[in-house]
């Protein structure tokens, strides 16, 4: 088999297990259930079909757009009234599929939710080798914008590559004609439509449970044996066993300010609206695209 052969294999084998950890994340979903229990069901499935974690999981629940995943003892449990975004990644040697879906728990908020997928299925229905990533986004507004709703304008979906969520190119959800950059046969991509009732504008929270390492050869030895095996992914506190919580917050906050690792805060539309994600990553080939 050649070098291309192998690599989709193995993106459609973490396609696979993702795609089976995330639909137990979504039938546990109901109101009273821990968040730290779905989260851990999830990176839990993913593990025990043979993939690996590509980032840790994140329910991010009504206005939270993304990046929360719950700390060590995390008391959060989902309300009564809610969109449960599940967000999670498995790879296979490297290899990073990238999936998410979003849950409604009551009726009135299923609209929201049906934008997501559907601004999704026709962002795929753009795709096309040598399309501009502008137009993709511009698929991607348009019809979430006839549905009543608005895009989220600065999340976007991404260029993956091995090792690497976050590489290079973007997806926008909104037409930047500015991006003149267009998808290339072979090159992978994380398309993720964010739907929203309030303004369409993310901002950080103060609160930061994921961590990615910068510079590995600048962390102290008990922390980078505790961290090599994620290869410079992004992991999350309640990983890290062996060190006392609050000195462990402590040591994270100071090696972010150091630039020694990166740190993702919790992401919050910015006039409290109601937030929906669907996300899937696709490999671009030389006359269309397969989903995994």
């Amino acid at each position: 088999m050649n070098k291309l052969g192998e690599k989709i294999d193995a993106y459609r084998e973490a396609g696979i297990v993702l795609e089976r950890a995330i639909r137990e994340g979504e039938k546990l979903v109901k109101p009273g259930l821990p968040v730290l229990d779905l989260c851990e069901a999830v990176e839990s499935r993913i593990l025990n079909e043979g993939a690996q974690l590509a980032f840790p999981c994140n329910v991010s629940i009504n206005e939270i757009a993304a990046h929360y995943t719950s700390p060590p003892e995390d008391a959060t449990l989902i309300p009564e009234h809610a969109i449960v975004k599940i967000d999670a990644g498995a790879h296979v040697d490297g290899y990073i599929v990238d999936k998410a879906v979003s849950v409604a728990t009551t009726q009135d908020l299923k609209d929201l939710v049906h934008v997501a997928e559907r601004a999704l299925k026709k962002a795929l229905e753009a795709v096309k080798p040598g399309v501009r990533v502008s137009l993709i986004g511009e698929t991607i507004e348009s019809t979430i914008k006839s549905s009543g709703f608005r895009p989220i304008i600065n999340l976007s979906g991404h260029q993956i590559k091995r090792y690497q969520l976050h590489a290079g190119k973007n997806i926008p959800n909104v037409n930047m004609r500015t991006l003149l950059s267009r998808v290339k046969p072979g090159e992978v991509y994380a398309i993720e439509p964010f739907v929203t009732d309030g303004v369409g504008v993310v901002v950080a929270a103060k609160d930061a449970y994921i961590y990615r390492v910068l510079e590995p050869s600048l962390l102290p030895k008990q922390l980078a044996d505790l961290l090599k095996k994620y290869n410079s992914l992004p992991f999350t506190t309640r990983w890290i066993k062996g060190i006392d919580r609050l000195r462990l917050e402590k040591l994270l906050s100071y090696l972010t300010r150091k630039g020694i690792l990166a740190s993702y805060p919790v992401l919050v539309e910015k006039s409290h609206g109601m937030v929906a994600q669907f996300e899937t990553t696709i490999i671009i080939t030389e006359d269309s695209y397969l989903a995994f």
